[in-house]
């Protein structure tokens, strides 16, 4: 073996020889070229070129870590979600028919009903309706949309012909020729003859003499509707001194109020039904719609008229013919929340 030393004694490495040489720069080149590259793959999983700059990331598109129950940060997620905006309003339904409960709110109104016994045989339905929107929670419609003497239809047919999810009967205004009809701002008649039970577009009702009244001025002043049957149940949070009616013992009896706070109160009594519900009289009717914390009532048509409908189905119980009410002129709704 050819082995060179050095001066002070020490082994010299071995001289390569020309293939040696070779070899030794062909790795050097392989391994530089490597390093140049090959390495951006392994470390990014792609090259990227030196011309592209990297994208500015704002304070705001990077979520600041929460911290954990420990005191600790999580870290953030790779992507930040966006913020969901509000849904919409989503409306409620409940019905409790075996326990006499029902609920329905949407954004412009919510509805509570509730069946009660305000004295040993005698039932009652009694729906507070709260608007919550700037729209009146209610309308009214005639039978077949017309105003006329025979233009008829069941609350329930009419009430599924404007997509009503609540209703009760009018005041049968078809019945009469006389009164002081307006109904959603449009008169359909004047002829003075008793009380009405005025709502305007403010949401206000009040209870007022036909005869006194300047139906012109009213309509100019916002009376958007008003029903004329009567009588008067409460005026200005009082009782009435006397009522002026020709049917005053027990009956089926329909009802329709306001309370201080603006809600209103309607009101279905089920009667002529022995064993079950006996009805009421205007007397007794005047003073449970007062009990009801209402300020201003009105007394609508009743007897085999009275019905409270719901989500399709009528809640009370009818005193016509196989429980089934009977054809009206006209009903008061609140219509259902579009889809």
């Amino acid at each position: 073996m050819n082995t060179r030393y050095t001066p002070d004694g020490k082994p010299k490495r071995p001289r390569l020889n020309g293939r040696q040489k070779g070899a030794a720069l062909l790795a050097a080149a392989l391994t530089a070229a490597f390093c140049l590259f090959g390495l951006p793959y392994m470390v990014v999983g792609a090259p990227v070129a030196a011309a592209t700059p990297a994208p500015t990331v704002t304070p705001a598109a990077t979520p600041a870590p929460t911290p954990s129950a420990a005191g600790t940060q999580e870290a953030p997620s790779e992507s930040a979600t966006p913020t969901p905006s509000p849904t919409p309003f989503v409306t409620i339904l409940e019905e409790d028919a075996e326990n006499g409960r029902w609920l329905y709110e949407d954004a412009d109104v919510r509805i509570d009903i509730e069946r009660q016994q305000p004295r040993e045989g005698v039932v009652a339905t009694v729906a507070v309706l709260t608007q919550k929107g700037e729209a009146l929670p209610l309308r009214t419609a005639f039978a077949d949309g017309a105003f006329g003497e025979n233009v008829r239809a069941k609350t329930r047919e009419i009430a599924q012909s404007v997509d009503a999810v609540f209703a009760i009967n009018g005041d049968y205004c078809g019945f009469r020729s006389d009164g002081v009809i307006v109904r959603e701002g449009a008169l359909y008649r004047d002829d003075p003859a008793r009380e009405a039970l005025c709502l305007f577009a403010d949401g206000s009702m009040r209870v007022l003499d036909e005869e006194e009244m300047d139906t012109e001025t009213l309509l100019k002043q916002g009376l958007w509707d008003s029903w004329s049957f009567g009588p008067a149940l409460v005026r200005d949070g009082a009782l009435p001194e006397r009522f002026a009616t020709d049917v005053s013992p027990e009956n089926p009896r329909t009802a329709l109020g306001q309370r201080a706070d603006g809600s209103i109160v309607a009101v279905v009594v089920d009667g002529r039904l022995p064993g079950y519900s006996e009805g009421m009289t205007i007397e007794e009717l005047a003073q449970y719609m007062l009990d009801l914390g209402c300020v201003q009532a009105y007394n609508l048509d009743g007897g085999m008229t009275s019905c409270m409908y719901f989500n399709g189905k009528v809640i009370s119980t009818p005193c016509g013919t196989a429980n089934q009410e009977r054809s009206v002129s006209d009903i008061v709704y609140v219509p259902r929340a579009a889809e």
